[in-house]
């Protein structure tokens, strides 16, 4: 059998740390074929890094010399539409690091574009193919925390990772650090919740960083079922990504640094109860930590992405829907947009 030939546009952080490696690792099934940056010097870095045979500054030049299967675009949003549509056009599948655009408008472009082509098109929610994420999912609809009430999340960010570079695209966003980051609670909370028509933001300002309008949000996003809470913070010097799902029956619990999911079942407070519940959450930790050891062991995926290009792939091969569809990607921009609009009133 041939091997998938992918192409990589925009060689920064993404695709150095992320989505190279997860190719990498599927080197039975694809061939990295080529990597393009606008910065040429940039693409050969990492073509040279990486062992990859081609290195590009324009893409058309790529997609007409190489004629890759899949485009996987890495680039900053503000240009996930233009490289997304040319792609498609000329014949490649498309995988688009999130988000999937600065707005809806671009959103409906390339779903335009995809029902015209018919290439697939999808956008990487890495964080929903985390192993904790998809038990917790499998346990909601087995019913085990029974009818869900409520959501929290946190997200906490490294200050260095972003803050402290006064020229990273990421002040460029509309919405500043909350379109980095906005699209992964998003995205999350859009997993359990229906419907969302409605947001609350507030936001504040930590730390001495003059290009840096706010550090520290409290969001609200209220779907028909439920509400899902939520605090983005990029003022800490570590990172934290816990997720709380709140059931009628019980509650699960997910540490996405730890790759932890915590089970808790709803019973009476009593002396017996207490010692019963810490002897369960301290065995599920347990299992949890041996998992996740024997994943590391026999080279199993552990990250969202990995799990996810490795589902986008089959579903070329095997011509299923693709792992998160584009209108997944598109609805997650609407409810963006939704807070975008908010947080520009508190300016």
């Amino acid at each position: 059998m041939n091997k998938i030939k992918v192409a990589i546009v925009g060689c920064g952080h993404v695709a150095w740390k992320r989505h190279i490696p997860s190719f990498l690792r599927l080197k039975n099934e694809v061939d990295i074929c080529a990597v393009c940056d606008i910065k040429y010097s940039v693409a050969q870095n990492t073509a040279k890094e990486f062992g990859v045979h081609k290195a590009y500054s324009k893409l058309s030049d790529m997609l007409s010399k190489e004629n890759p299967d899949i485009v996987d675009v890495c680039t900053p949003p503000q240009f996930h539409t233009s490289v997304a549509i040319e792609s498609m056009e000329s014949g490649s599948h498309v995988l688009i690091e999130k988000p999937m655009a600065s707005n809806v408008s671009d959103c409906d472009k390339m779903i335009s574009t995809v029902k015209k082509t018919e290439q697939k098109l999808s956008v990487v929610h890495n964080q929903l193919f985390y192993p904790p994420f998809l038990k917790a999912q499998e346990l909601i609809d087995k019913g085990k925390i029974g009818e869900l009430t409520g959501m929290a999340i946190q997200q906490l960010t490294n200050r260095a990772d972003y803050m402290q570079q006064e020229n990273h695209w990421i002040h460029k966003l509309n919405g500043g650090f909350l379109g980095e980051t906005g699209p992964h609670i998003v995205y999350m909370s859009l997993a359990f919740l229906k419907k969302v028509q409605n947001v609350k933001v507030s936001a504040r300002k930590t730390l001495e960083y003059p290009w840096v309008l706010f550090d520290d949000y409290r969001i609200e996003l209220e779907g028909e079922n439920m509400t899902s809470s939520i605090l983005i913070s990029h003022s800490n010097d570590y990172h934290v990504s816990d997720v709380s799902l709140l059931g009628r029956e019980g509650m699960i619990k997910m540490d996405l640094q730890s790759m932890l999911l915590t089970h808790y079942k709803r019973e009476k407070l009593t002396s017996w109860s207490v010692g019963l519940s810490s002897f369960n959450i301290a065995t599920q930790m347990i299992q949890g930590i041996l998992l996740n050891a024997s994943r590391l062991m026999f080279n199993r995926p552990m990250l969202g992405h990995d799990i996810m290009i490795k589902k986008f792939i089959d579903s070329i091969l095997n011509d299923q829907q693709v792992p998160v569809t584009p209108e997944e990607g598109r609805e997650t921009i609407r409810v963006m947009e939704l807070l975008v609009e908010k947080l520009h009133t508190l300016k």
